[in-house]
């Protein structure tokens, strides 16, 4: 179980991951507790504003929020 900050979407059902050669990220959908330890989590705040931004100016994601993964964590649990 993680614990910190994620990047999601508006809705809150998909996870922003890394891929599988942790060369890239992926969206993946929040199906169970599973998806969320496999979500890139960070504990810092700043530090997770810091990312958001990195990858919108990169392109790679467009409109993802910031969000405690415990909320999500609840969802299952």
């Amino acid at each position: 179980m993680q614990r910190g900050y994620v990047l999601c979407d508006d809705t809150l059902s998909k996870v922003l991951c890394l891929t599988p050669g942790k060369d890239g990220v992926e969206l993946n959908n929040v199906e169970s507790s599973q998806i969320l330890n496999k979500a890139l989590c960070l504990e810092n705040l700043t530090e997770t504003k810091n990312v958001l931004r990195r990858l919108k100016d990169q392109e790679l994601v467009s409109s993802l929020e910031i969000v405690n993964v415990a909320r999500l964590y609840k969802k299952f649990f």
